[in-house]
């Protein structure tokens, strides 16, 4: 049997994966590692939830000011790009092989710079088989 405490991916998610960077043009690695927090971590849960209740509650505030509205609120196509980046930067907690030293702020970079390494830092991370849960208890 197994007991629901070993259920946990959110836990799981916590612990990082390590994987390499590879050339979309080669297929081959760059000798670029880094390190990644599974999709369903804490720190991505609790940003995910404090930007969109900050969204809602901006829409709320313009729609108690303006309840006829004649002036919508419209959220820049910015805002979700920018959130988007945040949301893969926030995955990244560590890596080897790049000069400079990780920093979110350099993390951002990273993201921001480079789509196709944003898109293998969330493959990776949205694969559940790289963040193993504990084996069952006997």
């Amino acid at each position: 049997m197994i007991s629901l405490n070993d259920l946990d991916v959110t836990r799981a998610c916590d612990t990082p994966h390590e994987f390499e960077v590879v050339d979309d043009s080669t297929g081959k690695g760059l000798g670029v590692y880094l390190s990644v927090l599974g999709a369903h971590a804490q720190v991505i849960a609790d940003y995910t939830v404090k930007s969109l209740n900050e969204r809602r509650l901006a829409t709320a505030l313009a729609e108690k000011r303006d309840p006829r509205g004649k002036n919508p609120v419209v959220v820049p196509v910015e805002d979700d790009i920018e959130f988007s980046t945040e949301l893969v930067a926030l995955r990244v907690v560590g890596w080897r092989g790049i000069s400079e030293p990780y920093s979110h702020e350099n993390a951002i970079r990273l993201c921001t710079k480079n789509p196709s390494i944003k898109e293998q830092i969330l493959a990776h991370s949205e694969k559940m088989a790289n963040f193993t849960v504990a084996s069952p208890t006997n």
